[in-house]
């Protein structure tokens, strides 16, 4: 990309990127007006300081990032009433569609996952995976509920130090 101009370079990933955008918008908006509209907020907040394009190594990732995060501050400044939709705020907060993502993604849990004791890992995934509740979980395991309370915190403060 170096040597070009970066309003040429920012077309051109428009160009290259805008059905992919709008594909992944309409996903969570089914709204394509509301789709096009953060693709054109997303790409004015671009214009704003072009030479970042350069910057970017995944761009796919990178729009799609930005695609989500302008959707959300839209959400928050024109429809408060939504943002108290957890399922529409996890999907804007957890999903990301890019196959880069997923791979490095998978990767990274499969490591740390494989870091965890059998046990451990057996909590984790009854406790956040399938959704299993503590009472439940104490059940199966026969493992005092305030016990397994604090092994899941240890797991997840674990999880998230081997994640850094």
């Amino acid at each position: 990309m170096a040597g070009h101009q970066p309003l040429k370079v920012i077309e051109d990933v428009y160009n290259k990127h805008y059905s992919y955008l709008r594909n992944f918008l309409m996903g969570l908006t089914r709204d394509g007006e509301l789709a096009d509209e953060i693709i054109q907020e997303l790409f004015a907040k671009i214009l704003l300081n072009p030479s970042t394009v350069f910057e970017v190594r995944h761009m796919k990732s990178w729009l799609v990032r930005g695609a989500k995060n302008t959707l959300l501050d839209h959400y928050k400044k024109k429809k408060p009433y939504i943002m108290k939709d957890e399922t529409i705020i996890e999907s804007l907060l957890i999903e990301n569609e890019t196959p880069e993502f997923k791979v490095i993604l998978k990767n990274e849990l499969g490591e740390i996952m494989n870091s965890l004791s059998s046990t451990d890992r057996a909590i984790i995934l009854a406790k956040e995976f399938y959704g299993y509740n503590y009472q439940e979980i104490s059940g199966l395991m026969e493992i005092p509920v305030a016990t397994l309370k604090s092994k899941v915190f240890r797991i997840k403060k674990q999880i998230a130090r081997e994640g850094d």
